[in-house]
């Protein structure tokens, strides 16, 4: 499924599916209708062909649309290319997933192990391409190397993947050399270790083989490819554990160099039966080393590239997932969660600014309650938070220790990154607060595409709780925090369909606080508002989180009780009654006792909510006429 991901202006963060024919303009009679003023009311289209290749076309002359940087009247859309129309950037994305492949079942070595050796046998790496046309022509057999060189890097250019690159490079070599064995290692970026990532041996039913450390020392170290023509005839390599028990009598190993730093080598061995390595081969050797560095860097470029489309794609998926919600505790949940998973880290936590100007951990992944329990609240975040919200820019921070800081040892890694959550640039908003990641898996760093990428989470985090915000102020009474009498009705028609058909049972509480004009009129209108809320609070903390509770009018609420029947509906009216009676009630210099009256009305299929609501409330005044501080079931007069 392909889909558009805004990463940058108005509609940051927003995702959009593709079908058959899309249109993208200002206009609401487009498809993909964007918020950026500069964008014309229909500006372009793309359509989805029968081969199921996307094109977009520019729909508008006047104003151009830029594809990976190119401007386009139409083109073919591939996985990944970024569109520019205006102030606004999309990502074009279409779903699958990399492929996970398994890796050698060989150990990785650490360059600080890698300590000098007595091999002397050394060839140095050519610098161009000149270099490597001198050497093979002053080989004397000029057009033959040079026609092995052209199949052999022709062959190569065209792998883009790196295993599948270096599994090719393993088994050119084992047939070009007729070599018994061929290792290719590659230096792997987050681990800084040398990581075996392709082995082919001639005969395959021989022992697993080993590499050689002895020769990896050296060519690490001194940066140059060695050639051994019969070592089992050298004094000079017997020290070498692999090299006398796997009897080898030939080898090469040649790095690979990228900007004069070993990224991985590769080595070829013989056995005594086989004929020695020579000077030629070792040329011809270094020469597609030479290329294969360059392959290399290309591969891992292109990967990462794949990488960061797929993160892409998933961030539109968790984006959409965000719209979702309406409750400000899930959402943040949610958002750190998220920042975790896209960013392949351990921690992520969501601190808001407060009213004045503090700090307060809203959502935290990765963190103990027992660890929480004793970071010092005072100073939370004044390190970096505070300067990240006040001047509402990103922080990167690759170690720790080069801005003058000893590492936190609650974190395993020294990389850190802050972005700020802000609802509107355009607006000129103040940032709310900040998302933080640290520990990278692996021991990593963050990078500039993972600032991207939480920038882009924590913009979506700032509208969807803008949103919930908005959501609470239509839908939640502003004084006591349960729900509007509004909401109650839809939410009491919506219960009574699923009650019907899945025939569940639902039951209905209305409650009414006894006596309380007299409150007001007493003790003033602040302690009469001081009774609602902790009235309101008592009764949520009386039901389940599925229930719903709602300030029906005045002084009385009311309670939808679902999958409850009468039993239980008479169990939860009791257990109100009883937490309202033995309670406190704080008000301005005066602690409070009251009560309440309460109606239970169960759904009878077939009955219109407007009924269930009449019996209930008739049930709750004959409660109040019988004395009040009790519960009076509908249609029954006996008092409990």
């Amino acid at each position: 499924m392909a889909h558009l991901i805004v990463v940058e202006g108005p509609n940051q963060g927003k995702t959009y599916q593709v079908s058959k024919r899309e249109t993208i303009g200002t206009e609401n009679k487009c498809t993909i209708v964007l918020g950026d003023r500069r964008v014309a009311k229909v500006h372009a289209e793309i359509r989805k062909r029968k081969s199921g290749s996307c094109e977009i076309r520019n729909l508008e002359p006047r104003k151009n649309i830029l594809v990976n940087g190119e401007v386009i009247k139409n083109v073919m859309l591939q996985h990944g290319d970024w569109i520019t129309i205006a102030d606004t950037t999309l990502v074009f994305s279409e779903d699958a997933d990399p492929e996970e492949r398994p890796s050698l079942e060989l150990d990785s070595i650490d360059p600080g192990e890698l300590l000098t050796s007595n091999i002397h046998s050394r060839r140095k790496q050519f610098e161009d391409a000149d270099s490597v046309i001198e050497s093979i022509d002053h080989a004397g057999t000029a057009d033959s190397r040079l026609r092995t060189l052209y199949r052999v890097s022709h062959e190569l250019c065209q792998i883009m993947d790196l295993r599948l690159l270096v599994d090719r490079l393993a088994t050119v070599s084992l047939d070009l050399f007729d070599a018994d064995r061929a290792f290719v290692l590659i230096m792997d970026e987050e681990t800084n270790r040398l990581k075996p990532m392709a082995s082919k041996q001639r005969n395959p039913n021989s022992d697993s083989p080993e590499f050689s450390r002895t020769i990896i020392k050296s060519v690490f170290r001194n940066k140059e490819a060695v050639l051994c023509s019969d070592a089992q005839d050298d004094a000079r390599f017997l020290s070498g554990q692999s090299i006398v028990e796997q009897n080898l009598r030939s080898f090469m190993c040649v790095p690979f160099l990228h900007q004069n730093n070993v990224i991985g080598m590769i080595q070829v061995n013989s056995s005594p039966d086989g004929d020695p390595f020579g000077p030629e081969d070792l040329e011809l050797f270094c020469a597609i080393a030479m290329q294969v560095g360059v392959l290399i860097e290309n591969c891992k470029a292109y990967r990462k590239r794949q990488e960061y489309n797929q993160i892409l794609f998933h961030l539109g998926r968790a984006t959409q997932q965000l719209s979702s919600l309406l409750q400000r505790d899930r959402i943040l949940k949610e958002a750190v969660r998220i920042a975790c998973k896209l960013l392949n880290c351990t921690k992520a936590s969501v601190m808001l600014a407060t009213a004045n100007d503090n700090l307060r951990l809203a959502s935290v992944q990765g963190m103990t309650p027992e660890v929480w329990a004793k970071i010092d609240k005072r100073t939370l975040g004044n390190r970096f938070v505070h300067n990240v919200i006040e001047e509402g820019k990103p922080l990167l921070v690759s170690d720790i220790r080069e801005l003058g800081y000893k590492p936190n040892p609650r974190y395993q890694t020294n990389s850190l990154l802050i972005v700020p959550i802000i609802s509107s640039v355009l607006d000129g908003e103040k940032p709310i607060g900040a998302v933080c990641v640290t520990d990278k898996v692996g021991g990593g760093k963050f990078s500039g595409n993972d600032q991207k990428i939480l920038s882009i989470l924590a913009g979506q985090v700032a509208i969807t709780i803008k949103n919930a915000d908005l959501y609470e102020k239509a839908t939640v009474d502003s004084l006591t925090k349960v729900y509007v009498r509004r909401f109650f009705d839809l939410k009491l028609e919506e219960e009574m369909l699923v009650a019907r058909d899945k025939k569940r049972a639902l039951s209905l509480l209305m409650l009414d606080i006894d006596h309380f004009k007299r409150v007001n009129d007493t003790y003033n209108h602040l302690a009469g508002d001081a009774v609602l809320k902790n009235f309101a609070a008592l009764l949520k903390k009386c039901v389940r989180p599925s229930d719903c509770v709602a300030r029906y009018g005045g002084e009385e609420f009311a309670i939808i009780l679902t999958k409850a029947d009468e039993t239980r509906a008479c169990r939860v009216a009791e257990r109100v009654r009883q937490a309202v009676e033995s309670s406190e009630f704080k008000v301005p210099n005066h602690v409070l006792k009251i009560t309440c009256s309460i109606g239970i009305a169960t759904y009878v299929h077939g009955e219109k909510a407007k009924q269930v609501l009449e019996r209930a409330d008739k049930a709750m005044f004959e409660a109040k006429n019988g004395g009040r501080n009790q519960y009076r079931l509908s249609g029954s007069a006996e008092k409990h």
